[in-house]
């Protein structure tokens, strides 16, 4: 296979500038909040599976083109709300909810195309550049919604988020390897029995089951931190758009140089051992109670850069090696039955984040009721790490050596 030396698309900018939106320029409430991240991630588990057969059907290439052209229209239509002042929380929850159907379709794309174009360590350096993009869309999406109130109208700073998306399509159409075309025998049947098919081969692997089991208790609890943070940082420190913002912007520099380190890490310590590492993502969180205690800006800061290092290692890792134990026929399925597992608990963790920080908050007031809910969740992320060492992770060198196969 031919290294092109460039990976898939930028995957856009993240949709986590919807609820900075939500909380400075709409002033909503913590319940809202919740619901209005939950919608965001609702689509996976409602049709993950559907777009893993599919992605084993078509070219993956448009697919991804078509998925950020739609992405880029629905958050195209905040600015133009936002120059009437018409922009609203109904507004949010309908481009929250097409925006993530959509970005399930890419996501399941771009994990089963970039096989196809890059092997063995090109093909984890490839995931370790999308997680660098990723991370800093995804951190990023915040300092965008923070900018509203601090030296750019909502109209601009809309416009950047959505026009993003053209930028992935850009690095898609730069891909100019030919994408093999799917399997004959994958369009002959019907739908249940792939999904059938990929889900057995994900439940019945050593190593896939484990770490897919992990990320889901994992997603539940950062879910809650994500959600309950923006209203950390706003209710309970006080801080202004343009601080908070800074303090997220601390955190995505961080998951760059954590994606960078990626490779590294993996090669002195191992793949098991970094992978057990990441769980510092959740653990990082325990110490938010210092931050009333502490200067709080410094003491939120530090958090933020030790947890947000983590997570762009651990989707590069768990990517790659999903990758290369999957039959190339299966990738579409068991990349979609993977993440709709996982990513199920995101929008049950953001609605049991928003409920938290609501009943926390009327019990003990925002500093304590937050900060409560912030360590809620990072205990339960934390609870991933005994999943992992039971599944033996640790035994794991290499991406190519000492990975279990399936079980018949």
């Amino acid at each position: 296979m031919v290294d092109t030396g460039r990976t898939p698309g930028t995957r856009g900018a993240a949709p986590e500038v919807l609820p900075t939106v939500a909380v400075v320029v709409l002033h909503v409430g913590n319940a809202e909040v919740g619901v209005l991240n939950a919608i965001a991630t609702a689509a996976y588990p409602v049709l993950g599976l559907f777009a893993g057969v599919l992605m084993d059907r078509i070219r993956r290439r448009p697919a991804m083109i078509v998925a950020d052209l739609v992405r880029c229209a629905a958050f195209a239509t905040l600015p133009v709300a936002a120059a009437f002042d018409a922009l609203s929380l109904t507004h949010l929850y309908v481009v929250a909810a097409v925006s993530g159907v959509f970005s399930v379709l890419f996501d399941v794309a771009y994990q089963s195309y970039l096989p196809t174009l890059l092997t063995g360590e090109p093909l984890a350096r490839g995931n370790t550049r999308l997680e660098m993009s990723s991370s800093v869309s995804r951190l990023t999406g915040p300092t965008i919604g923070g900018a509203l109130q601090q030296g750019l109208a909502a109209t601009g700073a809309l416009a950047a988020n959505a026009l993003s998306f053209l930028a992935s399509v850009v690095g898609v159409l730069l891909v100019r390897t030919t994408e093999p075309a799917p399997a004959a025998h994958a369009t002959s049947t019907g739908v249940w029995r792939p999904i059938a098919e990929g889900l057995r081969f994900l439940w019945h692997h050593p190593l896939l089951r484990p770490l897919t089991l992990a990320a889901g208790l994992r997603n539940f609890g950062m879910s809650v931190v994500r959600t309950v943070l923006l209203l950390f940082l706003y209710r309970a420190l006080s801080l202004s758009p343009g601080v908070a913002g800074a303090v997220l912007t601390a955190g995505a520099v961080a998951a760059v140089a954590g994606a960078t380190l990626s490779g590294r890490l993996t090669r002195r310590l191992g793949v098991g051992r970094t992978l057990l590492l990441t769980g510092c993502e959740g653990l990082a969180w325990l110490a938010v109670p210092l931050a009333l205690v502490l200067p709080p800006l410094g003491t939120v800061v530090t958090i933020m850069v030790v947890s947000s290092l983590w997570l762009p290692i651990w989707n590069a890792l768990v990517t790659t090696l999903r990758q290369q134990v999957t039959e190339p026929r299966l990738l579409g399925r068991v990349h979609a039955s993977a993440r709709t597992i996982n990513l199920s608990t995101l929008p049950l963790g953001a609605l049991a984040g928003g409920a938290l920080a609501q009943l926390l908050t009327n019990t003990y007031g925002n500093r304590i009721g937050l900060t409560l809910a912030l360590t809620t969740g990072a205990a339960v992320a934390a609870l991933s790490l005994p999943t992992l060492l039971a599944g033996k992770i640790r035994r794991i060198h290499h991406y190519e050596a000492s990975v279990p196969t399936a079980e018949p």
